[in-house]
């Protein structure tokens, strides 16, 4: 019979097969952890979160920059030190309108409009429908908040999941209609699903579908990747 000859462990990254060895929670990374959470509060600027396995602090901005701005530290007021370095070197905007790109469509003149570049991560999904219903709030329209928030979190999802980075929450209201849009550079395009009763997911268009007036795609003119739209009527009321 023949024996397997033990291979000496070699170093570097993961190699598909081998051994992962599972790195455990230490009872110093519960205060780690909702420290994290805290700074994710009062940043709304940043994704913030605090890595077990990494033992660090890490930031994600979510404005619109020329790269990426990912900050890492090993405690929390080294994070926020270094989150206050990248936004002088990349200051966030400062209110104003969506900037003209060739990856949304255009909306109406002078709507109220405010819009974000997400990382693509899916736990950002819960900032984002957060980010959401305060802007809701700020434009009084507070009776929409559970529907929108709902649409946010299953376009972004898709989004995500199924498209490619740059992912693009957009939002704007004129006085007849809100609107959201979510633009991903992904190839694939959304599709209507026929689902057995008991299927757990699928059901993301059928929800934006019920709760919104209306909902589209349209596609980039001049590149891979869409825009997935959904809107709201206003009433005189909302005006």
């Amino acid at each position: 019979m023949n024996e397997r000859v033990p291979q000496p462990r070699q170093s570097g990254r993961h190699r598909h097969g081998a051994v992962t060895e599972q790195v455990g929670s230490q009872p110093w990374d519960l205060a780690e952890r909702a420290a994290a959470e805290q700074l994710d509060q009062i940043e709304p600027a940043w994704t913030v979160w605090y890595g077990t396995g990494t033992r660090h602090f890490h930031a994600v901005a979510i404005w619109p920059a020329p790269e990426p701005l990912i900050v890492r530290a090993r405690t929390a007021d080294e994070l926020r030190a270094l989150m206050r370095e990248a936004e002088d070197t990349a200051p966030p905007p400062r209110g104003g309108t969506m900037p003209e790109t060739p990856d949304t469509p255009h909306p109406p003149d002078d709507p109220r409009t405010v819009y974000w570049d997400l990382p693509h991560d899916l736990p950002i999904v819960g900032k984002a429908r957060a980010m959401a219903s305060e802007t809701l709030a700020a434009w009084a329209l507070h009776h929409l908040a559970e529907d929108v928030a709902l649409v946010v979190g299953e376009l972004l999802a898709n989004a995500i999941v199924h498209g490619e980075p740059v992912v693009r929450l957009s939002l704007w209201a004129d006085a007849d209609e809100f609107q959201i849009q979510v633009t991903d550079r992904g190839p694939g395009q959304p599709r209507h699903l026929t689902l057995d009763p008991e299927s757990l997911h699928g059901r993301g268009l059928a929800i934006v579908r019920a709760l919104a007036h209306d909902t589209g795609v349209i596609p980039l003119p001049d590149r891979p990747g869409k825009t997935v739209w959904a809107r709201w009527r206003l009433s005189a009321g909302d005006r």
